[in-house]
């Protein structure tokens, strides 16, 4: 009685758990669905797509998949923010760790300039990639020094991109090193535009056939959930087109090899070209009399654990036509090992009150503490093979039954690296890690509405202010996604704006104004209400630099005036190598050059200013103007904390810089910041930044080594205010909420906000 009871308890959890994931993935497809597209010549053949264009008919939006991509992801929404996406990426390493070496892919949408940098966690460039490469994947392998945490940089002509990467050996160098085209990750899109389930979407790809750019038959249809769709291209083939498909049903000594043809024409034969080289296929020819489409050959009595390559061809009027070269490998013999370990990993939240079912292990180190030697396995081999006497598989050093062995398992999951570590005696079995992840973040959207009579949003109607929550997803791991409606009726609409500019006039709603004052403007609604909008303007606040003629917006800041902008003084310039700690130093952000006309002409000086070492920063301020101390920033901080300038409205008025910082989104400028999923931080939501009017821009920086770095991330302002040799400086980070204080290098090259003496 007592065991069918057990037996009953498990059975009514396994079928909690099944419910409960159920529920947690029919959650999930209402919040995305994935599209997943292919291209078809002539209805049989495979032809690769060089993009789709996805086109949602009912919204009037367009937005195109580029090659190598080959999936959309169309989440629903609610938000009607404007978001700027980037078709580029940095992917994530593997393995991470890593063992002295690891890989890491780049994709770009288009030709551009690419550097790489490899930067410890000092900031220092250890070693950097320069090259121009063409739009695709591109995978790099990295080497590094010591055990520790390292940045991957990219840079893709103006855009920045980071991966955290840890290693966990020892003495490999610092490199990057190019290792060509990659074809191992399928990209995806996601599309920010909005989406619902139902919409009327069309869908066109294009491709490139005999040099021609050649149209799919468009496909337009009701998206009511995720799908695979196949593009057809239509041409007229007079000659065959060739292509060499995957190897299967592969065993120790045999396997299958595939191939696919499209012509209009009657072929003579078809076959392949087989061998252990690429160099030796032509000396193993097969052939067999296929009709159009694909066609197989099962190749047999291969030896074992042997890679070969083959290539699929057809004759046609005595010519031959191949397709691409492809290789598989034959099964390896059976053995049988002395002892065999093999590892798995799974994690749990808390108090174990959530249960991730699997875990995947990026690698496991491996101690044995009676013979002193480790050895780290890297995904994907999880599995430690020992055979005694003189042949060891997959571990370098001797080892004996019953030896005290250390196992350390490493995984990286949202981002942050887990270690688990657990000792026992060697023998044959299983070691499963367990790793103790928190359960996970609840997102919250908000939408705000207001108006002055009973608001219908999405076919519901509310006469009451208040939150109504409209919408509850579950994410892969059951986290909670809730979408908030905030409604606001009242009798009027109240909007309060203050704008400083330099010119001489402001128009606003079809007035102009010429001078300097408080303002409001009543308007009408179509409901009948009045929507109030009190405008505080500041008119002509300028200042021309009569070194150069350069003219720099101010503002006030409590009993602060500053320039509203980056210096762009520059009575030389310098190339990012010609670095100095005690002479002048002027730098353009990425221009190499000597010339300071033809450095004034680029973006990257008329948007974001001059770098300066420190040396050329404490004379750089025009008359009347000077380089802000140390106590200068910290006033400034302490006012827009005070002043309701956090990005919570918190008031903090213990005059204590650290005690509420979140002021960066209000000093941040409203464009050009890198993308943050962070909320209020200045990448997310960029037009909602600057409500000071600081207007910090992300200039980037020039580092160690000649190195410009961290454009559209960082933006970096020195201080006058000496410390431990170095100086204080301000910066702005794309994912942070507050304004970092810190202290660089004489030679560093950064930017200038003067104020006023």
């Amino acid at each position: 009685m007592e065991r069918q009871h057990i037996i009953s308890t498990l059975t009514k959890c396994l079928s909690a758990i099944i419910l409960l994931l159920a529920y947690s993935l029919s959650c999930l497809s209402q919040a995305s669905i994935t599209i997943n597209f292919s291209g078809q010549l002539n209805g049989s053949a495979y032809q690769r797509l060089d993009s789709v264009k996805v086109n949602n008919i009912s919204r009037g939006w367009a937005e195109t998949v580029h090659y190598p991509d080959t999936i959309a992801i169309l989440r629903q929404t609610n938000n009607t923010e404007e978001i700027s996406f980037d078709t580029n990426a940095l992917y994530q390493n593997v393995p991470n760790p890593f063992d002295c070496t690891t890989t890491a892919e780049l994709t770009i949408s288009k030709t551009s300039d690419v550097t790489l940098m490899l930067v410890d966690v000092n900031g220092r460039t250890l070693t950097s990639y320069n090259g121009t490469l063409d739009a695709g994947i591109h995978k790099f392998e990295i080497s590094a020094e010591k055990p520790q945490t390292y940045l991957l940089n990219a840079l893709v002509g103006t855009k920045s991109y980071s991966i955290r990467m840890v290693n966990i050996g020892n003495g490999c160098g610092n490199a990057i090193k190019y290792l060509g085209e990659s074809q191992d990750i399928t990209a995806k899109l996601e599309c920010l535009n909005e989406f619902r389930i139902g919409d009327i979407m069309s869908y066109t790809g294009y491709a490139t056939i005999d040099g021609e750019s050649i149209t799919s038959t468009p496909i337009t249809r009701a998206q009511n959930g995720s799908e695979n769709i196949t593009l057809n291209f239509s041409i007229s083939i007079v000659y065959p087109i060739v292509s060499t498909l995957q190897a299967t049903e592969i065993s120790q000594t045999s396997a299958s090899i595939n191939g696919r043809v499209s012509c209009n024409c009657t072929l003579q034969a078809t076959g392949f070209y087989y061998g252990t080289s690429t160099n030796s296929m032509t000396n193993n020819i097969t052939t067999t009399q296929s009709p159009l489409g694909t066609f197989s050959y099962l190749l047999s009595e291969l030896e074992q654990g042997t890679t070969y390559f083959y290539r699929a061809y057809a004759i046609y009027n005595d010519e031959i036509y191949t397709g691409e070269i492809k290789s598989f490998t034959t099964d390896s013999p059976n053995i049988n090992h002395d002892i065999t370990v093999t590892f798995t990993s799974r994690g749990h939240s808390t108090n174990y009150q959530y249960l991730y079912l699997y875990i995947p292990l990026d690698s496991v180190k491996i101690q044995d503490q009676n013979r002193n030697w480790e050895q780290t396995l890297i995904f994907p081999d999880t599995i430690m093979n020992v055979d005694f006497g003189n042949t060891k598989l997959n571990i370098n050093g001797n080892a004996s039954s019953g030896d005290r062995m250390t196992y350390t398992g490493y995984t990286s999951y949202r981002g942050v690296i887990y270690t688990q570590q657990t000792q026992r005696n060697l023998y044959s079995g299983t070691i499963e890690f367990m790793f103790e992840i928190p359960f996970c973040d609840d997102k919250y959207t908000y939408i705000e509405i207001t108006d002055c009579e009973p608001i219908t949003y999405n076919g519901i109607t509310y006469t009451q202010s208040g939150q109504y929550e409209i919408g509850h997803f579950h994410t892969t791991y059951n986290c909670d996604s809730i979408i908030i409606l905030d409604v606001n009726i009242g009798n009027y609409i109240f909007t309060e704006q203050r704008v400083e500019t330099c010119d001489d006039s402001y128009t606003l709603n079809d007035i102009t104004y010429t001078e300097s004052g408080y303002y409001r403007q009543t308007l009408t609604s179509v409901h009948g209400c009045d929507s109030v909008i009190s405008l505080n303007l500041i008119l002509g606040n300028g200042f021309t630099d009569t070194r150069d003629g350069n003219i720099y917006c101010t503002l006030t800041i409590g009993n602060q005036v500053w320039m509203a902008e980056n210096l762009r003084y520059l009575p030389s310039v310098n190339r990012g190598t010609d670095e100095s700690w005690s002479e002048s130093r002027y730098y353009v952000y990425d221009y190499q050059g000597t010339n300071v006309e033809e450095a004034k002409d680029t973006y990257n000086y008329s948007e974001y200013g001059v770098l300066y070492n420190y040396i050329a920063a404490q004379t750089a301020c025009p008359a009347g103007w000077h380089l802000p101390s140390d106590s200068e920033w910290t006033e400034l901080e302490i006012y827009l904390e005070n002043n309701g300038y956090n990005f919570d409205g918190y008031i903090d008025t213990d005059n204590d810089r650290e005690t509420h910082n979140m002021i960066a989104k209000s000093l941040a400028s409203t464009y050009n910041w890198s993308v943050s999923e962070l909320e209020n931080t200045p990448g997310w939501l960029q037009r909602k930044n600057n409500s000071s009017g600081f207007n910090g821009k992300p200039a980037g920086w020039k580092t160690l080594n000649g190195q410009f770095a961290y454009i559209n991330e960082n933006g970096t302002w020195w201080s006058s205010t000496p410390y431990n040799g170095h100086h204080w400086d301000r910066y702005i980070h794309y994912t942070r909420i507050y304004l970092t204080r810190s202290h660089n290098e004489n030679h560093i090259g950064m930017s200038i906000r003067c104020i006023q003496d």
